[in-house]
């Protein structure tokens, strides 16, 4: 018979092969770390080639004092409707109404302006929430594909636009004084952590991206599937609303061209910070931060170097599909 090894033999064969583990481990932690560092940071350093770029192409402009509103500016529409558009990514869906309500809320809020400029605000705000609560009855409750259903909503919208305007609407002067920086700080500041403390540390952002990752799971763990796809596309359309007011009152005019392609502008933030299209849990807070100044910096660079509208659309397309490709493979 085959003698057995000692209890002692035993522990040292035991202990060899931890070490041996160990040692194996050690080689390759590093490599890990470091493509697990560059995978999360992705985003990041694209933002910050993007930044590199622009500087060298512009002679120092693009950060220059005169160019830094411009970049607000941008920045500003984008990541307010980028910020909670979070929500629905976080659902696995799409909303390619966006431009649309804000165009159309836009229009509304100059309409009420004729009652009182009071009005205009309240007006614009309810106009999207509106349109967000019947793309997401929509999406949540008739079972319509978001793509499609938002895309139909756009349309109709859109088209409303232009027959109640007939041209363009005006609003008194005076409402440029929501124009100023500071309300713009405060409103980015004020929305800012109200949709970050909701998406990171209230329920609510748990159960979209629960959804999201499996609708199923959340609704056998209690969550209210369709009660929270249809709150997810009022937020966007509450957002929306808010985007088009300060649209209206920077330009003291609503057109059938107000928001035109801006749901292109959010949807390439979001998919530049890094946010998969899949949803779920991969789904971060800060994608929307990085995108959205991102885009600012891509859109008032070009302008600055002299980039045609029609090359501007390639151009932006193409960081944003190497970066989804980037994030599809590493299965985030």
């Amino acid at each position: 018979s085959t003698p057995k090894p000692s209890s002692a033999a035993s522990d040292v064969y035991k202990r060899q092969g931890v070490s041996r583990m160990e040692n194996s481990k050690a080689s390759e932690t590093p490599k890990t770390n470091i493509k697990e560092l560059l995978v999360n940071n992705f985003a990041f350093l694209g933002l910050i080639l993007v930044l590199v770029l622009f500087e060298i192409l512009t002679g120092g402009k693009l950060l220059g004092q005169r160019n830094l509103m411009n970049i607000f500016n941008n920045f500003f529409s984008i990541a307010l409707c980028s910020m909670m558009y979070t929500f629905v990514m976080a659902l696995g869906e799409l909303d390619l109404s966006v431009g649309a309500i804000v165009g159309f809320a836009a229009a509304m809020g100059a309409f009420s302006a004729a009652i009182s400029p009071a009005l205009i605000l309240p007006v614009a705000l309810l106009t999207g929430t509106g349109i967000g609560l019947l793309s997401g009855f929509a999406t949540a409750y008739l079972r319509v594909e978001s793509f499609i259903g938002t895309l139909a909503v756009s349309f109709i919208f859109r088209g409303l636009t232009t027959y109640f305007l007939n041209g363009s609407v005006g609003i008194p002067i005076s409402m440029r004084v929501f124009d100023k920086d500071w309300v713009k700080i405060l409103t980015m500041i004020i929305v800012l952590v109200i949709s970050g403390t909701l998406f990171q540390k209230c329920s609510f952002g748990k159960n979209c991206r629960a959804v999201g990752s499996s609708r199923e799971a959340a609704r056998q763990s209690g969550v209210n599937v369709e009660r929270t796809r249809m709150i997810s596309f009022m937020l966007v359309g509450l957002i929306c609303g808010l985007v088009g007011f300060f649209t209206l009152v920077r330009a003291c005019t609503a057109s059938s061209k107000t928001g035109n392609a801006f749901e292109f502008d959010v949807l390439l933030a979001v998919l530049f910070g890094g946010m998969p299209l899949s949803g779920g849990w991969n789904v971060k807070f800060r994608a929307a931060i990085i995108g959205s100044v991102a885009m600012a910096l891509l859109k008032s660079g070009m302008s600055l170097v002299g980039i045609d509208g029609l090359t501007q659309q390639v151009v932006q397309g193409i960081p944003v599909s190497y970066t989804h490709l980037r994030a599809h493979e590493t299965g985030r």
